[in-house]
C-alpha cells in the first residue's frame, strides 16, 4: 500500500497524528517509554490487516492507530506505513525515525525510504553515502525501485558514484527481470480473480436454474 494522493486523506493523517502525538512516534524517540507487553505474531498481524481494511475504508484515525500499535510491535510493515503517513504530513524527522527502525530490520521497503531521505535531507541530514548504503541494501532483496535508482546513479555519476556504464547496464538488467517477474505476478493475480468472479457467476446462475 502507497498513501492515496487525496488532498483530504493527507488532511485527515495529520490530523491523526497530531493527536496520537507523541505517543505515536514514542518508538522512534531514544527516550522511549518502556515498550509495551508484547503480542503474539498472529495478534501483530491482526492489528496491521484491521489498519489496513480501516486505511482502505478512509477511517483514518482508527487506521493510524492500529498500524501505532503495530508499529511499537517491530511490525516493519506497519513502521513503514507509519513512515508514510509521517511524511505524507510532512513530518519528516519521526518518517525518518519510523523508516530507520524498518530498514535496520531489514525491511526493503524502509531501507528505500530512509536511503530517499539521506538524498533530500528531509528530517534527517543529507548524507549521500549513507543513502547509497541503504539503497544498495534495499536493491540486494530485489527491491525494484532501488534497483532502479542504482542502475541510474551508475549512468549518470550520482551518489558519489563515478560512472560506470557495465555497472549501470548489470543495473538495469535485474530491473528489467524483476519488472518481467512482477508483470507475470499481476496476470496470474488478475487471471485468478477473472476466473474466481466467473465461477461466482456460474454458481449463481446454478442456483437459479435449479430453483
Amino acid at each position: 500500500m502507497s498513501i492515496k494522493h487525496n488532498p483530504m486523506l493527507w488532511a485527515g493523517i495529520s490530523v491523526a497524528l497530531n493527536l496520537l502525538s507523541p505517543v505515536a512516534f514514542a518508538a522512534a524517540a531514544p527516550e522511549a517509554a518502556a515498550a509495551p507487553t508484547q503480542l503474539s505474531p498472529a495478534a501483530v498481524d491482526k492489528l496491521v490487516t484491521q489498519a489496513q481494511s480501516a486505511y482502505e475504508r478512509e477511517e483514518i484515525d482508527v487506521a493510524v492507530k492500529l498500524y501505532a500499535q503495530a508499529a511499537e510491535q517491530n511490525s516493519t510493515l506497519a513502521q513503514v506505513r507509519m513512515g508514510e503517513f509521517a511524511e505524507s504530513a510532512q513530518f519528516y524527522e519521526e518518517a525518518s525515525g519510523w523508516f530507520l527502525m524498518a530498514a535496520t530490520q531489514g525491511n526493503a521497503i524502509g531501507q528505500y525510504d530512509l536511503a530517499r531521505m539521506y538524498v533530500a535531507g528531509t528530517g534527517i541530514e543529507k548524507d549521500e553515502a549513507k543513502a547509497l548504503y541503504w539503497f544498495k541494501r534495499s536493491a540486494d532483496k530485489k527491491h525494484l525501485p532501488a534497483v532502479k535508482v542504482l542502475a541510474n546513479a551508475y549512468r549518470t555519476g550520482g551518489l558519489g558514484l563515478r560512472v560506470d556504464l557495465d555497472q549501470a547496464q548489470s543495473w538495469d538488467a535485474k530491473a528489467a527481470r524483476l519488472e518481467a517477474i512482477e508483470r507475470k505476478a499481476a496476470d496470474e493475480k488478475l487471471a485468478a480473480f477473472i476466473a474466481a468472479r466467473k465461477k461466482l457467476q456460474e454458481d449463481a446462475a446454478a442456483k437459479k436454474v435449479n430453483k
